[in-house]
């Protein structure tokens, strides 16, 4: 199982959750509310999500060594001002 952090362009970030062994992959934005949910995928399907396209745009927020996830929280950083948007 992996927990992944994905900030998004809008200074938003969602939370990705896989699971290889349940074939698996949710994500939720930052209210905890789901937003997508895929089941019945294959474990290279999974695998290959989160090597190619997880590994590159998130970032992992538990370790392949332990068996709990870490508990991390996720700090939104403070948007900076923009004239142009004044």
């Amino acid at each position: 199982m992996g927990i992944w952090a994905w900030v998004q362009p809008v200074d938003r970030i969602w939370k990705v959750v896989t699971d290889a062994e349940k074939g698996m992959l949710s994500v939720y934005d930052e209210k905890s509310q789901l937003i997508q949910e895929r089941n019945g995928l294959t474990r290279e399907e999974v695998s290959f999500i989160e090597q190619n396209f997880l590994g590159v745009v998130a970032t992992c927020l538990t370790s392949e060594e332990t068996a709990a996830p870490l508990v991390v929280d996720i700090v939104k950083p403070e948007p900076e001002f923009n004239y142009m948007y004044a």
